[in-house]
């Protein structure tokens, strides 16, 4: 598809369910200094006064960064003087979509895509912007990024500009639980009060007990086709050890074949046989999981914080009937870990080709506004979701998730730890990993032999790289896995 300007070619991709949840507002202190130093811009003659930006979003992130109708997008191309030139872009990942489009200035991209995009030289460090224009990237409440570090930072460079949030959210129906039938029954099947799980293990249990497909419930829908298949064991696998259990040691030998890989496979792949008959299948993702359940017919399933605005619209089967709870963890040593990761996540990255990098940066950081994201956040509809600490506070926001939903949300972010491998080629890494993973889900291999032929193709990958190279991405990847405090932020 072509660039289109303004509403062309746009304007159909806007779903009617995608409607603001709220009106305009006018744009927070940083999104007016952005908007002044535009005008510094165009006034000096840095940038031509008919330069326009050139955006690449999915369809999905449409309506949530340019607005419904393109609301946002009119507003800044009125204020700023500068006009948007926007392009659709396929669900696939952001390496492909920049090399398909090397004049984009501005797109977005996942968090553990960050590597690649570097190691190619393919998107812009923002450091040298934020010192220019006077930004930082404040992680401190009650307005900063939640995470700031987590989702927009590779080592000291700063490479995104959040503009969502993806951390993992087990729901449950609360009917079921609070059922007094239910609750006796579950207690003479297993001698214990019927509660939300705290380990990997009574979650299994719990979509065992729930699990009757002749009766139209499944025990889960948490996602199991192929090409997300590492979102949904790597919190099982780094909950393995304490702090967490790491994918590659020092000397970047892979650690997946233990005893602790096969027990998060084996985790992974119990949860098959309790869920949704073709829940293996390709192409099965949150577009087919997150109906059944919010159609009343799971006990449970995993998704993003996404899932709470979905499943509390009108029209849902479980309006008031879900609770959303804390991810599930393993006992090591006695005490419970728990880990979780921004699975997706569509951060806002500038293209080192683009011709308007400055104005595609200073839009960002207007867009990204505490108050304008309030905007791109509150889309009915929307995959944008909270991701600066004033969205969990304000009320027309509590009103689409839930308040109970976000108090989760905020409390899972300080065990999220960094996606991905870290790697230059993470891409392949994931894809042998999925690969794997799906066999051993269907059958066709068992969980230890998955372990095994993953880490066999790790090594043969690494093996094909600069393996000091590698060692230097890996240093700055896992010191990644420090917890910031949420004052943290980069240097003006």
């Amino acid at each position: 598809m072509g660039w289109t300007m303004r509403r062309k070619g746009l304007a159909c991709l806007l779903l009617a369910a995608m409607l603001p949840a709220f009106g305009t507002a006018s744009a927070g202190e940083q999104g007016e200094r952005a908007l002044a130093a535009v005008k510094q811009l165009l006034d000096s003659g840095a940038v031509p006064r008919n330069a326009s930006i050139k955006v690449a979003f999915k369809s999905g992130n449409i309506a949530a960064l340019l607005g419904p109708e393109l609301e946002l997008q009119k507003e800044w191309e009125q204020r700023s003087g500068v006009m948007i030139t926007a392009k659709v872009i396929p669900q696939q990942p952001a390496l492909q979509n920049i090399k398909a489009n090397p004049d984009v200035d501005l797109t977005v991209a996942r968090t553990h895509e960050f590597p690649d995009l570097l190691e190619q030289g393919l998107v812009e460090d923002l450091s040298p912007l934020l010192k220019e224009f006077g930004f930082r990237i404040d992680g401190a409440p009650p307005q900063g990024y939640v995470r700031p570090r987590l989702q927009g930072f590779f080592g000291d460079k700063v490479v995104a500009i959040p503009a969502d949030g993806d951390v993992l959210i087990l729901y449950l129906r609360r009917d079921l639980l609070e059922s007094p039938a239910e609750r006796a029954a579950f207690r003479k099947a297993y001698g214990r009060d019927l509660a939300v799980p705290v380990t990997w293990q009574e979650y299994d249990q719990l979509a065992k007990f729930f699990h009757r497909p002749e009766k139209g419930l499944y025990g889960t829908v948490e996602q199991r086709e192929r090409d997300t298949a590492w979102m949904f064991w790597l919190p099982r696998y780094l909950s393995q050890g304490a702090p967490y259990r790491q994918l590659f040691d020092d000397r970047l030998k892979p650690m997946i074949d233990s005893p602790a890989g096969v027990a998060a496979t084996e985790s992974y792949i119990n949860t098959v046989r309790h869920s949704a008959p073709e829940i293996l299948g390709d192409g099965k993702d949150y577009s087919y999981t997150a109906p059944i359940f919010m159609q009343g017919k799971a006990f449970s399933i995993i998704f993003t914080i996404a899932g709470a605005k979905l499943f509390n619209a009108s029209g849902s089967a479980v309006r008031g009937k879900f609770i959303a709870a804390a991810l599930p963890g393993n006992r090591v040593g006695g005490k419970l870990v728990r880990r979780n990761l921004p699975i997706y996540g569509n951060n806002l990255v500038v293209s080192s080709q683009g011709a308007q990098r400055k104005l595609a940066f200073l839009f960002t950081m207007w867009l990204t506004d505490p108050d304008n994201s309030l905007r791109t956040v509150g889309v009915r509809g929307g995959f944008t979701d909270p991701f600066r600490w004033n969205h969990l506070a304000d009320q027309r926001i509590r009103d689409l998730y839930t308040p109970e939903a976000l108090a989760v949300f905020a409390k899972e972010w300080p065990v999220a730890l960094p996606p991905g491998t870290g790697l230059p080629g993470d891409g392949d890494y994931l894809a042998a990993l999925n690969q794997n993973l799906w066999l051993a889900a269907s059958g066709k291999i068992t969980a230890a032999e998955a372990m095994k032929r993953t880490s066999r193709e790790w090594e043969g990958f690494t093996g094909r790289q600069d393996r000091d190279r590698h060692l230097a991405w890996l240093k700055i990847f896992n010191a990644g896995f420090r917890n910031p405090d949420s004052g943290e932020t980069s240097k003006k």
